[in-house]
């Protein structure tokens, strides 16, 4: 599947198709309705935060041979570190290795910013989520919780950059 994908970061939010992303993110996070407690902020993201984002963030999308948009991830930088969030793929054409092209592209650019970890957390019930990114080489490195609970709601998991290909 990755074959006809391109990975790009685009410059210009003239380029970036906002309204679709929104749908994307909606969509893929809608899998996790009564699973997560509290619900994902991804369930009210909207066109105007994203362009928001945007302006702070760097986002990486992953394209079909067409140029149609088919996946997202954004990235936030954190001083020595990057965080990754909001990863999503159309859910069409997941487990193509979409989501593995995104993470790579991003953690490449990171390092080559030189960025010392990439950051993330993961839902504590998003058990297969948590697989996925220990299989990109992320380890749990902490737990936290969410305002008003008195339990653990995510895991803080890391991945160190160094010894990536720079770009």
């Amino acid at each position: 599947m990755t074959s006809s994908i391109q990975i790009i970061c685009p410059s210009n939010p003239q380029e970036v198709p906002f309204q679709h992303l929104t749908e994307m993110l909606l969509a893929a996070f809608a899998a996790q309705d009564g699973i997560v407690n509290p619900p994902s902020s991804a369930k009210s993201v909207t066109v105007s935060e994203l362009q928001w984002r945007f302006a702070r963030d760097r986002l990486f999308l992953a394209t079909d041979e067409v140029g149609t948009v088919v996946g997202q991830v954004w990235v936030e930088d954190t001083g020595r570190d990057a965080y990754l969030y909001k990863l999503s793929v159309d859910a069409a054409i997941q487990r193509g290795g979409i989501g593995r092209a995104l993470v790579t592209a991003a953690c490449e650019d990171a390092a080559g910013r030189g960025k010392e970890k990439m950051r993330l957390h993961v839902r504590v019930e998003l058990t297969d989520n948590v697989a996925y990114f220990k299989s990109r080489g992320f380890e749990i490195v902490g737990e936290g919780m969410h305002e008003g609970y008195d339990h653990a709601t995510f895991w803080k998991m890391a991945r160190d950059l160094d010894g990536m290909s720079r770009p």
